[in-house]
């Protein structure tokens, strides 16, 4: 191992984990908010209907499945976390 080498900061990389988790959170929250507001604009037509159907049918299942994932590598960040404190045990 070479001298520049570091370990990880585990304390630092839970933290980093949580923040993920928050914020995938919050993303979750705001694509729910955005649909409804534009689900309970006064505007009627084909083209709100577009944009409501790209919102709930698309964008927010992708953002969802972004979420997921944000949420996924935090958790592989915790396990790393781990496996580095039990190895420095």
């Amino acid at each position: 191992m070479g001298s520049n080498m570091k370990g990880m900061d585990t304390d630092e990389a839970r933290n980093t984990a949580n923040q993920m988790g928050e914020h995938a959170g919050m993303v979750g929250g705001v694509c729910q908010k955005l649909l409804a507001r534009v689900q309970a604009t006064s505007w009627v037509g084909a083209d709100k209907d577009k944009i409501a159907d790209d919102i709930g049918n698309s964008f927010i299942p992708n953002a969802n499945a972004a979420c997921r994932e944000i949420e996924t590598q935090a958790g592989y960040l915790i396990a790393k976390a781990d496996e580095q404190d039990a190895a420095s045990a």
